[in-house]
């Protein structure tokens, strides 16, 4: 049976990963709001709509709007005009902290500076394949991780049991290397073409391309799992025990000298 996901170390990654001490619940029960969602949970929190807190801010619903989906976020004037409408400061909405160091950086007056734009990364756990196997009830239970956890950074805000998988073998060569990092989500619905980590009925996990196959007569989904390197087969849902755990959503590359 091919395998083509593990996760041996990679010593060599430092600056991407940190190792923890960590509990399950740490990282599948705690939620880390962004600055959009710390927008829209401090207005709630005011009994504010979008409209009543635009009229405050003088400015139209629609910027409000974007602020909370994500799309922009506010700068300036309006970063510090909403930090006192909403009854906190500055660099709690850009940062959820008020550090020391913050505070210091704000010293100057946000009225005469634009704060940078963070990228809202998430943390996630770098998991084994056979963990990988059974990572939604891990997750979900918050059973079965102890010791010392390994963390990679996500560059985006994803699902809070998503996970990072290292890739090994060569059945998705040229676009997978072995070492490359995979992280994916379980709450990420595939689409045709994007890929995914599944398993088998071994329960071991595998890295492939998703490609639906319409239904069958009871009206279940059939499914391919397609490696990329054609020396390897492709799976079928209606011949293997085979069901996808998540959806891949990023992809690390490291340049090996």
């Amino acid at each position: 049976m091919e395998l083509n996901v593990s996760a041996p170390s990679m010593k060599g990654n430092k600056n991407l990963l940190k190792k923890e001490v960590k509990t399950p619940q740490s990282f599948c029960k705690i939620t880390y709001m962004n600055i959009h969602e710390r927008i829209k949970s401090q207005r709630l929190v005011h009994g504010l709509t979008q409209e009543s807190l635009a009229k405050k801010l003088g400015i139209n619903r629609v910027s409000i709007s974007q602020w909370e989906r994500g799309d922009t976020s506010p700068k300036g004037n309006n970063l510090v005009r909403l930090a006192e409408i909403l009854g906190v400061k500055p660099e709690w909405l850009l940062f959820g902290s008020d550090s020391a160091d913050v505070a210091r950086a704000g010293a100057a007056g946000y009225h005469n500076v634009e704060p940078a734009e963070i990228p809202q990364g998430r943390r996630v756990p770098i998991i084994s394949y056979v963990q990988a196997g059974n990572w939604r009830e891990m997750c979900e239970q918050a059973s079965g991780f102890d010791g010392d956890v390994e963390y990679a950074t996500a560059g985006s805000p994803i699902g809070p049991c998503s996970f990072g998988l290292w890739v090994r073998g060569d059945s998705m060569a040229p676009r997978f290397s072995e070492g490359d990092l995979v992280i994916a989500d379980p709450d990420e619905v595939p689409r045709p073409g994007d890929f995914v980590i599944a398993k088998n009925g071994h329960e071991e996990a595998t890295l492939k391309k998703y490609r639906p196959r319409g239904y069958n007569d009871a009206g279940v989904e059939v499914f391919e799992l397609t490696p990329l390197n054609d020396d390897y087969p492709v799976l079928r849902s209606d011949v293997s025990a085979i069901s996808i755990i998540a959806t891949v959503v990023e992809h690390h590359v490291f340049l090996k000298r």
